[in-house]
């Protein structure tokens, strides 16, 4: 009798020691990093739970609670528009306090942006975005920047005018017309027209 109420003891002991570690209902977070998201519209799924994540969030938890030994499967139910996310580590088993080793790394799509040249008789017409530049020579009638990122702002400017000539974007808002503004599209898109005239 005594050797049976040890024993009883001794299982309820054990079931509150499973229960304080996850052995028993669900107490563990299912986290997920997120890296390299600019565009909205990314959500993902665990276990029938959706997730939507917000641009600017590092770190997102599914509400469900996992407990230790449960399996999860993360997966991306939409894509942002604009970008492709990736699932690192999406497949796994649950065995810490706070399931982070699942990760999604995003990257923006990008296109060339594109222009045309009216007049270049003259070479050396350098225009310059950002950190990247292109020089265009005599004959010349299109400008490219190959790789801009979908939905970001950009201003593309004249560095140096070909010997003779004086260019300029068409709409510019500058007094001299050497600057030109605008919002990368979802796809390849038409930046302002150059024209360069004697002078």
């Amino acid at each position: 009798m005594k050797n049976l109420y040890l024993r009883s003891m001794l299982a309820a002991a054990c079931a509150v020691t499973l229960a304080a570690c996850g052995g028993s209902g669900g107490n563990l977070y299912l986290q997920v990093s997120v890296s390299g998201l600019a565009k909205a519209g990314l959500i993902l799924q665990n276990d029938g739970e959706r997730l939507p994540v917000t641009v600017g969030q590092n770190i997102v938890a599914f509400t469900k609670l996992v407990k230790t030994d449960d399996r999860y499967n993360i997966t991306i139910a939409e894509q942002p528009k604009g970008a492709v996310c990736t699932i690192i580590n999406g497949v796994g088993k649950a065995s810490s306090y706070s399931v982070t080793t699942a990760a999604v790394s995003c990257t923006t799509n990008t296109y060339p942006l594109k222009g045309t040249i009216t007049g270049l008789t003259a070479g050396n017409l350098r225009l310059v975005m950002g950190s990247t530049g292109t020089t265009l020579s005599a004959g010349a009638t299109a400008y490219t920047f190959e790789s801009v990122a979908d939905g970001a702002p950009y201003g593309i400017s004249i560095l140096a005018q070909p010997t003779g000539l004086m260019c300029r974007f068409q709409g510019s808002k500058s007094a001299d017309g050497s600057d030109t503004v605008g919002t990368m599209g979802s796809a390849a898109t038409t930046a302002a027209t150059i024209d360069c005239t004697p002078q």
